[in-house]
């Protein structure tokens, strides 16, 4: 089948919260066989170059360059006049050129578009499936409730849910990534076919028996916490965590660091650094030797949507995951093992005094069996099994 394949990011490499999901979207639809053509952003010509990279696996593929200060400003100006932020940052580019000369060429069937961002661009004379992955404006109303001023967010996050309910409404199958994102997303878009499509986790390389040995590491204890360090939720995670639950963790055990690993931490983050115990590495050449000597992965995001990549992989490497409510509470009523609600600063002292966490090979079994790309993906197979 000939399928299109819309996306804000280059799907590749699998490093980052978007691009891991498009990434294993597209190869496993390339590895069933189909011919996908893809039609993405890119910011910058490293990352023009791993678009490129992609056409040994796909059909085709064309980034659209995507400049970040330009691209603000004209959506600062359309939202001015009333437009949706999101929308209008993705509107640039030759992507309907594109996605028009696509059409001319090739007989293709469907277009799978990630994002409701994505989702102006998809063609209106073929069937539509989007995987919004999250609600997005869910987050934006959160900004509202923690950033100031306050009204643009709640503004962008009230004109963001009518793109998400109008663009769902045309399409013929919505994904959201976790129950409770299809139950909020069906709290306002109504009657939409939609279901669940969770996230997966590349668990044959995060292998703690494939991780490359860190003697400096191996002899350090540690908690660690991962991410993209420029992304607010991550920035407060990690502050909030520095300050408020690790000087009552070093009180009992000084030896206790906190490593925050990931790339383009901002300036209020590697001020930090002056703190005892905290360690920010900016960016790694690979995350795994710190998620296999850590003594546990930290997840304390006051802001989470959907299953986060990051405790995915914690686990993946059997580490036991000591999340927040917002985290503990994106997988519903099934918890995975190893992952360990601390509702407050005091809980994550509790909860590393504890001497009955799941041993890590049982995280990791668990972890395999739930999380697979292959079973995680199985909804979008059965939704284009329906095209004919």
């Amino acid at each position: 089948m000939e399928l299109l394949y819309l996306s804000p990011c280059v799907p590749n490499p699998p490093d980052k919260g978007e691009k891991i999901r498009a990434y294993h979207t597209v190869r496993r639809l390339a590895d069933l066989g189909h011919r996908v053509h893809v039609v993405c952003f890119a910011r910058g010509e490293r990352e023009a170059e791993q678009a490129q990279a992609m056409e040994g696996w796909c059909a085709s593929v064309h980034s659209s360059p995507l400049r970040h200060a330009p691209a603000l400003a004209r959506a600062g100006l359309r939202f001015l006049a009333g437009g949706c932020l999101n929308t209008s940052y993705y509107c640039g580019g030759k992507i309907g050129r594109r996605v028009t000369e696509l059409l001319r060429k090739f007989p293709i069937q469907a277009t799978i578009t990630f994002t409701a961002a994505m989702a102006p661009h998809a063609p209106q004379q073929l069937p539509v499936f989007l995987d919004m992955a999250d609600v997005d404006s869910e987050k934006w109303f959160s900004y509202a409730g923690m950033r100031r001023p306050s009204y643009p967010y709640a503004l962008e996050g009230r004109r963001l849910r009518q793109v998400e309910q109008s663009y769902g409404r045309r399409a013929r199958h919505v994904w959201l990534i976790t129950a409770q994102e299809l139950a909020l997303y069906r709290s306002f878009a109504g009657p939409v076919p939609a279901s669940v499509m969770e996230n997966g986790v590349d668990a044959a390389y995060f292998d703690p028996g494939r991780t490359p040995e860190d003697p400096d590491l191996a002899h350090r204890r540690f908690l660690v916490f991962t991410g993209t360090m420029d992304y607010f939720p991550n920035e407060d995670a990690a502050q909030w965590f520095a300050r408020e639950v690790l000087p009552g963790i070093r009180a009992h055990d000084p030896s206790i660091e906190f490593f925050v690993v990931g790339r383009n931490p901002s300036p209020a983050l590697r001020q930090l650094a002056s703190q005892a115990g905290v360690r920010i590495t900016g960016a790694v050449a690979d995350i795994r030797p710190y998620l296999r000597y850590a003594k546990a992965f930290v997840g304390p995001l006051r802001l989470a949507r959907g299953i986060q990549n990051k405790v995915l992989e914690a686990l993946a490497m059997g580490l036991p995951a000591l999340v927040s409510t917002p985290v503990h509470s994106t997988f519903g009523g099934e918890s995975p093992l190893g992952v360990i609600h601390c509702a407050g600063p005091d809980d994550y002292l509790a909860q590393l005094l504890r001497n009955d966490a799941p041993e890590r090979q049982a995280i990791r079994r668990a972890t395999m069996s739930r999380f697979s790309w292959e079973s995680a993906l199985r909804p979008l197979e059965e939704q284009l099994g329906t095209l004919g």
